[in-house]
């Protein structure tokens, strides 16, 4: 089953800033998320909190946020390095 995506207009803005090799990685964790979510590639963990949450992982310092909006749609709400992201 694969999943549809949406980026909320901050996280298409921050996606189109990223460094273009960070934006190539983004692009193939993007497509491996739609394909399988549980892929191990991802590094996907639920964040702490009362929402629903979730990041995965597009290198080693940065992260995409998102939360499921049906079981088939996520949405992603931020992309950025990880010392900035979670904040």
């Amino acid at each position: 089953m694969s999943l549809k995506v949406i980026k909320t207009k901050q996280a298409a803005k921050s996606a189109a800033d990223l460094p273009s090799r960070i934006q190539d990685k983004f692009a193939t964790q993007l497509s491996r998320l739609e394909d399988d979510r549980r892929d191990p590639r991802l590094h996907l963990k639920k964040l702490s909190g009362p929402e629903d949450r979730y990041s995965f992982r597009i290198t080693r310092s940065y992260r995409a946020l998102f939360y499921f909006h049906t079981s088939d749609t996520v949405v992603i709400f931020a992309i950025g390095h990880r010392k900035d992201i979670y904040k």
